[in-house]
């Protein structure tokens, strides 16, 4: 006999993966209206029943780690009662040495001027869908007041919308895996120990692997993913490789810069040496951004990210997801409505406990260059870090051809290889094949370099115009330039 659990009392944040940002409204944003009752872990089946006293367009229904369990919209007067399947399972924070337990079922409502009037969950004997992956695939949480275009969030915490009561969601993906660090870090016990005969398991990696100098895609990385297909599968997974998620990457407003483009392909051949299906993910994402183009999909990213997607762009991917493990028979889905992105896009700002809390990111980079020989002036290297720290680029573990005055192993290596894989130099830059690192930079060269970078993020032209510009230009002077054109 299936035993129900009651007891869902309103709670304060965080809770469901929302976490208080002490800001109490902001024009656009929601706060949502949470619920949490002790249960043991397991999968369960939660329904919920929920009543408008006002039109509500978008209402959306998440549970624990704030993962999507329905979307939908509500008329004013209207009671509703959604079903979905829910998994409460430990998990394993990044940096904790064991696992935190599952200890409640977590329901948030964001819908304004709808509450959650009924509520219950019982044990349920399910398939899940559990998720080996990085950043992109992992629960991300959000600040309340909430607005979707505002945070971060992995397709795999979307995917509950659309399995309904077809599967559950294990979500063990964590932000800065590899394949061999999901494994060496303790996340792939963790998901064995929820593993059924029966369950679907989605391995995705590539993001962080590309940045590894072992983990190429047709080396370790490859190898990796093998090793994954095999042992889930002899445990009786039915697994498919999904490959990695399109950055949203140009060399400039036109010309589409595939980063994760030969980690695709190694992903798609494991499948086939395997015997593995492969959801094409990637291919999905570039054509959508090939076809839209650069500024058109920024409201799918998290506003100034051109990797990880905010709500919006985690469901399309979701959607995707979906669709194929249908049409592969690995899981039922349902058709959803498109969810087109909307204002505000603009991530909230918490309100600081700490005054003295140090500058971090960008910010902690120009005060560096402003208060260390400031007046000094500005070396060529020095500003291939500024420019590749302001817009966002990073070396990989691609073969590039170092100049023969660029050693291999210091510190500052790879600044000039990113730029050279990235295609920042402009022409001229190299001269006799040499960069000429510890050389001043000219200010007409530094602006140069500056509106390439922004070319591949954005519409450069607010920037100074290089071939008005004259002498040089301090290490201070750059760091402020960069601050006030940043992306």
């Amino acid at each position: 006999m299936k035993r129900e659990i009651g007891g869902f009392v309103p709670c304060g944040l965080p809770c469901a993966g929302f976490t208080e940002s002490g800001v109490a409204s902001a024009p656009g944003y929601i706060a949502p209206v949470c619920l949490r009752a002790i249960a043991p872990e397991g999968r369960y089946r939660v329904r919920a029943t929920l009543r408008a006293e006002e039109d509500a367009p978008t209402a959306l229904l998440f549970g624990n780690h704030r993962r999507l369990l329905w979307r939908g919209a509500l008329r004013k007067g209207e009671r509703k009662t959604v079903s979905a399947l829910c998994a409460l399972h430990p998990a394993l924070p990044e940096g904790a040495d064991e696992p935190a337990p599952g200890e409640a079922i977590e329901l948030a409502l964001v819908a304004p001027g709808a509450a959650i009037v009924a509520v219950s969950a019982e044990p349920a004997d399910a398939p899940a869908v559990l998720l080996l992956g990085d950043s992109t695939v992992t629960d991300q949480p959000s600040f309340s007041p909430y607005a979707p275009g505002a945070c971060y969030a992995g397709w795999g915490q979307m995917l509950p919308c659309f399995l309904g009561e077809s599967a559950c969601v294990v979500n063990l993906a964590r932000s800065g895996m590899t394949a061999e660090t999901f494994r060496t870090e303790g996340l792939y016990d963790l998901l064995l120990a929820q593993l059924r005969p029966g369950d679907v398991a989605l391995i995705q990696f590539g993001h962080n692997d590309q940045k590894r100098p072992h983990l190429t895609a047709r080396g370790g990385y490859a190898r990796l993913l093998k090793a994954y297909v095999r042992e889930l599968t002899a445990r009786g997974a039915r697994v498919a490789v999904v490959t990695p998620l399109a950055r949203n990457s140009w060399r400039d407003e036109r010309t589409y810069f595939d980063l994760l483009g030969p980690f695709a392909s190694a992903a798609k051949r494991v499948a086939r040496e395997t015997g593995a299906p492969a959801i094409d993910l990637h291919a999905f994402q570039v054509a959508r951004l090939r076809r839209d183009g650069r500024d058109a999909c920024k409201p799918l990213y998290r506003k100034g990210d051109y990797t990880h997607t905010n709500d919006f762009g985690a469901y399309l991917a979701a959607g995707f997801v979906a669709g194929e493990l249908s049409r592969l028979s690995l899981a039922d889905a349902r058709a959803q409505e498109p969810w087109t992105p909307a204002e505000p896009l603009e991530p909230i700002v918490p309100v600081s406990i700490d005054e003295a809390t140090p500058p971090m990111g960008l910010e902690a980079l120009y005060l560096g260059y402003e208060r260390t020989r400031p007046d000094a002036p500005l070396t060529r290297i020095e500003a291939l870090e500024l420019v590749n720290r302001t817009v966002g680029l990073f070396a990989t573990n691609a073969p590039a051809p170092l100049p023969p005055d660029v050693p291999q192993s210091e510190s500052w290596t790879c600044e000039a290889r990113c730029a050279l894989q990235s295609g920042l130099l402009p022409e001229g830059f190299l001269r006799e094949g040499k960069l000429r690192p510890h050389r001043a930079i000219t200010r007409r060269e530094f602006l140069q370099l500056l509106r390439k970078g922004f070319a591949m993020r954005c519409a450069a032209d607010a920037l100074p115009d290089p071939d008005a510009a004259q002498g040089g230009v301090s290490r201070a002077e750059a760091a402020a330039l960069c601050r006030s054109v940043r992306i």
